[in-house]
């Protein structure tokens, strides 16, 4: 076969896959049919759904999927989304949500913060999310510094705390179910601080201090 008879081939499959690329484009001949919402666990699929703004029936090749999955970001409990298409009729999106850390009681509600130490929401605490005291929603310093030190808390320390007062970020103390207390101090060392948070809490003691964890003291 020649070479000008392999271009010409070439070139007319060519032509045939732009017309059907175009054909794709213009017609809604693959329509969204269906959603796969992964990830998933405190937003209702039918809200995530509503937020990509891609109905039913849409032509799935004309979907916009950067402005569908912003739009799936401006929900409360979304930290991050990404959409894509699944052929022939799927419009797949895959969700990361935040963790509610931490949770600050208010006339008007429990306050979520996630582990950045942002307010994202006011809802019903989920089970392991811990109760902050002596700060306010108007001081992301100091929210920070708390959601930055019990996020480096191993889970098993995390799960035996029922509340932290941080009256200032060089000022934190654990207050524990079985009412044991750790002060932590200032947001620092913090590595050093959750292991030997860890250590004290297998051992006897009701008041311990680990703001220098080179020197514990319990009393």
């Amino acid at each position: 076969m020649s070479k000008r008879r392999i271009a010409g081939i070439v070139a007319g499959l060519f032509a045939v896959v732009v017309i059907a690329a175009g054909l794709l484009w213009v017609f809604p001949i693959l329509k969204v049919s269906n959603y796969e919402i992964i990830g998933i666990e405190q937003t209702p699929q039918e809200t995530v759904v509503e937020a990509t703004g891609v109905d039913e029936g849409d032509n799935l090749v004309r979907v916009d999927a950067t402005a569908a999955a912003s739009g799936v970001v401006e929900l409360p409990w979304v930290r991050a989304a990404t959409v894509s298409r699944s052929w022939p009729s799927t419009l797949r999106v895959e969700v990361t949500e935040r963790e509610a850390l931490l949770f600050i009681e208010e006339s008007d509600g429990s306050y979520l913060i996630d582990a950045k130490g942002t307010p994202f929401i006011i809802g019903v605490p989920p089970e392991g999310a811990i109760e902050v005291t002596g700060v306010s929603l108007d001081n992301p310093d100091d929210l920070s510094s708390v959601a930055s030190v019990v996020d480096t808390l191993p889970e098993s320390v995390r799960s035996q705390v029922s509340r932290v007062d941080v009256p200032g970020s060089f000022d934190i103390t654990f207050y524990l179910w079985d009412g044991r207390i750790v002060y932590w101090g200032a947001d620092e060392n913090n590595q050093n601080k959750a292991i030997a948070m860890e250590t004290v809490l297998t051992r006897e003691g009701q008041d311990w201090n680990i703001s220098n964890p080179t020197m514990v003291t319990v009393r």
